[in-house]
């Protein structure tokens, strides 16, 4: 397989929606020919090696499907994985990033750090199980305090405490 093919494959792969021959081009600052070629390169290597995938053009552009033939298995796959996909509002992220710096950390001080009230952004993150009550405040006001749990980890793709980002790096609402 060519260079150029190669390169195809791995933008085609990486995109969620169809690629244009024209963004291809942009992309690896070659002409329409060399894209064409290529594309016709890639199409006849999927289709005569017995892969999983196939080259499809669509909605004006390209994309890697899955064969058809192999759609049992992918559609339990995709239901399975479905089920794991989790949507986050901004809160909820900002929320879980303060829990992670500062874990142990009671619901009052992480709305300090917030400037507004966490409490549904905190409910939510308990419900998908990626914070968890980790005892409670000894002195002052007996309040719940809460750590990130090991499904925390495993949805955003971190190894350690290290891969976070710094609380500064994400955009903190402060209430008037």
């Amino acid at each position: 397989m060519s260079e150029l093919s190669r390169k195809i494959e791995a933008l085609l792969f990486i995109s969620s929606s169809p690629v244009t021959e024209r963004e291809l081009k942009e992309a690896l600052n070659v002409s329409g020919r060399e894209v064409s070629l290529a594309l016709d390169e890639l199409g006849r290597i999927l289709d005569g090696e017995n892969h999983g995938i196939l080259l499809r053009s669509l909605a004006g552009g390209w994309v890697l499907e899955t064969r058809p033939e192999l759609s049992d298995i992918t559609a339990n796959f995709r239901a399975d994985s479905r089920s794991k996909h989790i949507r986050l509002s901004k809160a909820a992220i900002e929320t879980i990033t303060v829990i992670a710096h500062k874990q142990p950390v009671t619901r009052s001080e992480i709305d300090d750090i917030r400037g507004v009230n966490s409490a549904s952004p905190v409910a939510r993150l308990l419900e998908l199980g990626l914070i968890r009550t980790a005892g409670r405040k000894k002195e002052g006001r007996p309040s719940l305090l809460y750590a990130t749990t090991q499904k925390f980890f495993e949805v955003f793709g971190i190894n350690d405490m290290s891969d976070i980002p710094a609380i500064d790096e994400i955009d903190i609402q402060q209430e008037e």
